[in-house]
């Protein structure tokens, strides 16, 4: 148990800083769009990487916040099985679900660290204004899936051993 209150502990602190470096980056997304209609109303001038940098970071908001979406349980669901089933059959159902969620995730990051590897042997670049290597892009992706493992198991090891707060849909009785 100790284990796994030192590990939640760190997620705590990790979901912490992802949570507040996606939001920075939306304050970015949201201002930049502003900051190019001041720059061409007052210089009479526009800049393009002004427009093409907001959706280029996009990915670095979505991705690693999989993981902390996942782990409040704030993910689109289907749920049909949890209400009809209760107690250890309720149990076993989620931890094989959360541990499927692991090896998921985990296969995701190792091929998406496969596309950026190869991405990266291009060598490409950016077909932008401010030209940076295309790879970039994509190191959000094994992450955001390396991140979202790490809660799934979290969650699992939480499920198995009882401690995981329960979901608000109850079981049906």
């Amino acid at each position: 148990m100790r284990f796994l209150d030192a590990y939640k502990k760190v997620n705590d602190a990790l979901e912490w800083l992802l949570v507040a470096f996606t939001g920075v980056l939306i304050l970015v997304i949201v201002a930049i769009p502003f900051a190019a209609a001041v720059v061409r109303y007052v210089t009479g001038e526009g800049y393009s990487w002004l427009a093409e940098f907001p959706p280029q970071i996009v990915p670095w908001v979505v991705f690693p916040l999989l993981g902390v979406v996942l782990r409040h349980d704030g993910h689109i669901a289907v749920d049909v099985l949890p209400h009809y089933v209760k107690g250890r059959t309720l149990t076993l159902l989620r931890a094989a679900i959360l541990g499927f969620c692991v090896l998921a995730a985990l296969a995701f990051a190792v091929f998406g660290w496969n596309t950026v590897l190869f991405f990266r042997q291009l060598g490409q670049m950016s077909a932008t204004e401010l030209e940076f290597p295309l790879w970039v892009l994509y190191v959000s992706y094994p992450l955001g899936f390396l991140l979202a493992a790490n809660f799934a198991l979290e969650s699992l090891l939480q499920e198995l051993a009882g401690t995981r707060a329960p979901r608000d849909a109850p079981a049906a009785e």
